[in-house]
């Protein structure tokens, strides 16, 4: 590509940022924010006039000299769609915004279908699903997909994912032909994050960490506005944190983390289960143990069920409490199924961190729930486009 094109891509993606960001702005105060000529401003605003990203929407003052007022202008969140997709271990999201985060269309559907590769059905579903949102697929930006495992998310590679019993899948070259680019590939955890960040419980925070905590524990950590993947893409994977650092463990560590054993949904069911036969009068001796189940017996006074979510909380707080010192983050955002518990569950971490951890974190509830990840995703094409993907430091709703 030839410098000159490269410049002027770069530019038009400036002059959107500056209209997506601080609307309603004019010609004049975006050639002034950005250091470029008011003419080529014009040029750019010319085209995106024409295909509909931009719209003029009244005129400010005038100038102090007696001049004509400017023409003010204003994003148009309708011009363009993007495509979600958040693919988990049992169910998959598919979402289509508009490009402010409006849902247009959402489908859940099983991961899995009988005789079919997963991948392929997986592809199928989604081209269904788009045919049926009723976009035009010239109107979408791109594609975002979240994936439950280890990502190399700048080759769209699934390195590796337990729960779909993938290793090293390239996810983009499998839906290119199927789905509207660019395809962008990451976490599901990450995806989350940025859901959260654009559309929920994010806000304005820079440092910030997302931890979900449902069948398994993991975590997404932005830094300076940027997601942090680590040097081989394992940040976050707090579910392997020890708890003990006296215990040895005799089974294979690249399995299920030590964290995630005491605290996720599993490791709560497996704390209740190991500790039944000590309680003979627990309500949980009726069997049908789960987390929901174990805190629901906590909250009418069983003392199973108080020892075990106690205990939890306690194994929780340990956990956040490094990401604290490590990190030091403006907040901590909890989601996933188990987190959903709600202010009992939270309520108690942030006393526990209070007793052990003298440095202060902001910590709350996700808002969006399970749909976090599907707006990541499509999320993701949309920042692409807006020049801002990579750097999330001012995306929050509030926008």
């Amino acid at each position: 590509m030839r410098i000159g094109t490269v410049v002027r891509n770069v530019n038009r993606t400036n002059v959107l940022r500056e209209v997506w960001m601080n609307q309603p702005i004019s010609r004049a105060e975006i050639a002034k924010r950005l250091g470029i000529s008011r003419s080529v401003v014009s040029n750019i605003v010319d085209d995106l006039l024409t295909e509909g990203f931009v719209r003029e929407v009244g005129k400010g003052d005038s100038t102090v000299k007696g001049g004509r007022p400017s023409v003010h202008l204003e994003f148009v969140p309708t011009a363009r769609y993007s495509f979600g997709m958040d693919i988990g271990g049992t169910k998959t999201l598919f979402m289509v915004t508009d490009l402010s985060g409006s849902v247009i269309s959402q489908r859940k559907i099983p991961s899995h279908r009988d005789g079919l590769d997963p991948v392929e059905h997986l592809r199928k579903e989604a081209q269904i699903f788009l045919e049926e949102s009723g976009v035009s697929l010239d109107k979408f930006v791109g594609s975002g997909i979240g994936v439950p495992g280890l990502v190399n998310h700048v080759d769209g590679t699934v390195v590796a994912a337990p729960g779909l019993n993938w290793v090293d899948v390239n996810l983009r070259e499998a839906f290119e032909s199927s789905l509207p680019g660019p395809i962008i590939i990451d976490n599901d955890v990450n995806m989350a994050l940025i859901g959260e960040k654009w559309m929920g419980a994010g806000g304005d925070d820079k440092d910030t960490i997302f931890v979900s905590i449902g069948t398994g524990i993991g975590a997404a950590l932005m830094i300076d506005g940027r997601i942090h993947r680590g040097f081989e893409g394992y940040a976050g994977e707090v579910g392997y944190v020890p708890v003990d650092p006296f215990a040895d463990n005799g089974g294979d560590i690249s399995q299920f983390g030590a964290l995630e054993r005491l605290a996720s949904g599993t490791g709560i069911r497996l704390q209740a289960e190991t500790l039944l036969p000590s309680y003979p009068n627990s309500t949980l001796q009726a069997g049908d143990i789960r987390a929901e189940t174990v805190f629901e017996a906590a909250s009418h006074g069983d003392e199973l069920g108080l020892y075990v979510m106690d205990r939890t909380i306690k194994y929780l707080a340990f956990a956040l409490a490094h990401m604290i010192a490590l990190v030091n983050p403006a907040s901590i955002i909890l989601g996933g199924g188990v987190a959903q518990r709600g202010e009992v569950l939270i309520d108690g971490i942030k006393q526990r961190l209070k007793q052990i951890m003298p440095i202060h974190t902001n910590l709350k509830l996700a808002k969006l729930g399970e749909l976090a990840g599907a707006y990541g995703a499509s999320a993701c094409p949309i920042f692409v486009m807006s020049g801002v993907y990579d750097s999330f430091s001012s995306i929050s709703k509030s926008r």
